[in-house]
């Protein structure tokens, strides 16, 4: 093994072998008009399945930014949650 340069000592705190990347093969970018229309969607009652659809978009990406929009305070779950 090679001896790490002072660089690498001061960036890298975790050395990882294999890394496991989660939902690489989702797309988690989005318009910014596409934005204001799922807040707008959401904000009908519609259910994230009927969004993502409208999209053409996984429904996982839809839930994803869904939660980063609630996270963010730019809309509210409801009651049960981000299924309904």
């Amino acid at each position: 093994m090679i001896a790490a340069t002072n660089i690498e000592r001061r960036h890298l705190t975790e050395q990882r072998r294999n890394i496991y990347i989660a939902c690489e093969d989702l797309n988690f970018f989005w318009d910014e008009d596409q934005v204001s229309e799922v807040i707008a969607m959401w904000n009908m009652g519609l259910p994230v399945e009927y969004i993502a659809s409208n999209f053409g978009r996984e429904v996982d990406e839809t839930a994803i930014l869904i939660f980063d929009l609630a996270r963010k305070g730019k809309i509210k779950l409801c009651r049960g949650g981000i299924w309904g």
